[in-house]
């Protein structure tokens, strides 16, 4: 009704301006602009009375629909990544960007965006598990900056985990470390998670990925020392210590902040123990090396640039930056600090251990086993326990200003580090 109200007002106008009424009388018997009469006016001497209607707002042509060839192919490729059959496929996800991948890789022309690629999947129900969102506390975190390889590395232990072979069920940890901003990765496979595991792990991984100025963990036991003497200072700290590296363990309870190497961790776990069939220890260390080969030289990774970095690989990433990382010192070896039985025996160095806290209702925070108060009214807010082992000080920071200082006494000489320490960002 409203539109053919509308075209009666047009045709009534139209025939008043050829009976020789004026512009401006028909505009104010109709009370409309002078634009809209022009406009019907010019549509009346193209079009005729078939002009005065209103046009259709269908768009004629759909110009970026996929064309069928390109949705069969995109399906069939998804296919091929789905049963993990071929060299390629063995390791490689599914989802719409290795699609995308694998159709410039084959030279396709006018490949679909991403997103059209997802639109496409998902029309036909070839759509992934939808993530939940974290919950956040709101308050400022100490993040630590990582804008280039080697600033900050994160490590992160898997397991206990287990295989099924023909000799029985064979139980293993996995020790991950990821370069948060180069990407690259290491991981390493023991049968326990004891402190000399988990140093002999960062000293392989810091031979394939170089020192970083940060190393970031939790607070699992085997790096922290548990916590049993809170006063001592564990062998992987001391590790840290003597190679100048600033060791960061972040809040209790809160993995998410060492989120790049938890998500290596899921990709791990689903690409290697969940697809492929490993009997023993020694076949699951043969698959993730093949893992990591792939995940280097083969993966594209999201986060990496042609624009910005000049390659998509991790480990061509790696492998052109590699004089200007820091690495071990030439010789050295973990053997030379281990005992007659067995045990770790690594020298306290000059440097520094820092712990990100988050302060109770009570206006404390635990380092190292021991509880120190801070303030009631930091309550729920994160601060940063530093321990310098050259003055023997827990010195307490938040936004770079000291908040309490406490004595920290270490028993022992206090050696120089074989390499000197870089300075690290917060």
């Amino acid at each position: 009704m409203k539109t053919q109200n509308e075209y009666e007002k047009r045709y009534k106008a139209i025939q008043l301006y050829k009976e020789g009424y004026g512009f401006n009388k028909i505009l104010q018997l109709f009370q409309r602009s002078r634009r809209w009469l022009s406009k019907w006016l010019k549509r009346f001497k193209e079009h005729g009375l078939n002009g005065l209607k209103d046009k259709s707002r269908t768009p004629k042509r759909i110009w970026r629909k996929t064309s069928e060839r390109m949705v069969k192919k995109i399906l069939s490729i998804r296919g091929e990544l789905e049963s993990h059959k071929s060299r390629r496929s063995a390791f490689s996800g599914i989802g719409a960007e290795v699609i995308h991948w694998e159709l410039e890789e084959k030279k396709v022309r006018n490949v679909p965006s991403i997103s059209t690629i997802a639109r496409i999947l998902s029309r036909y129900g070839k759509t992934g598990k939808v993530r939940s969102k974290r919950n956040s506390n709101n308050q400022p975190y100490p993040y630590i900056k990582a804008e280039k390889m080697g600033n900050l590395h994160q490590t992160d232990i898997v397991g206990p985990r287990h295989l099924r072979g023909p000799k029985g069920v064979t139980r293993f940890y996995s020790f991950h470390t990821v370069d948060v901003a180069g990407h690259t990765a290491f991981t390493s496979q023991f049968s326990d998670k004891q402190t000399i595991s988990l140093c002999k792990h960062l000293i392989e991984a810091w031979r394939f990925m170089g020192l970083p100025e940060v190393s970031q963990m939790d607070n699992e036991m085997a790096a922290t020392g548990g916590g049993r003497y809170p006063h001592s200072i564990s062998q992987v700290i001391r590790i840290h210590l003597l190679l100048g590296i600033h060791l960061v363990f972040i809040p209790q309870g809160e993995p998410g902040r060492n989120a790049s190497v938890e998500s290596f961790n899921q990709l791990w776990q689903e690409r290697v123990i969940r697809r492929h069939n490993c009997p023993t220890l020694t076949a699951l260390k043969r698959t993730s090396e093949r893992f990591l080969r792939y995940y280097h030289y083969e993966k594209p990774h999201r986060r990496l640039t042609q624009k910005e970095h000049d390659t998509r690989f991790p480990g061509i990433l790696r492998d052109r930056l590699w004089k200007s990382l820091r690495h071990l010192p030439k010789g050295f070896t973990l053997e030379r600090y281990i005992d007659s039985n067995g045990h770790l025996n690594i020298p306290i160095a000059k440097g520094k251990i820092s712990f990100i806290r988050r302060v109770d209702p009570h206006g404390k925070i635990e380092v190292n086993g021991a509880t120190y108060f801070i303030r009631r009214k930091l309550e729920g807010q994160y601060v940063i326990a530093t321990i310098f082992t050259h003055r023997k000080r827990l010195v307490v920071k938040q936004n770079n200003k000291v908040i309490k200082s406490f004595h920290f006494p270490i028993k022992g000489h206090i050696i120089n580090p074989v390499l000197s320490a870089t300075r690290s960002k917060t």
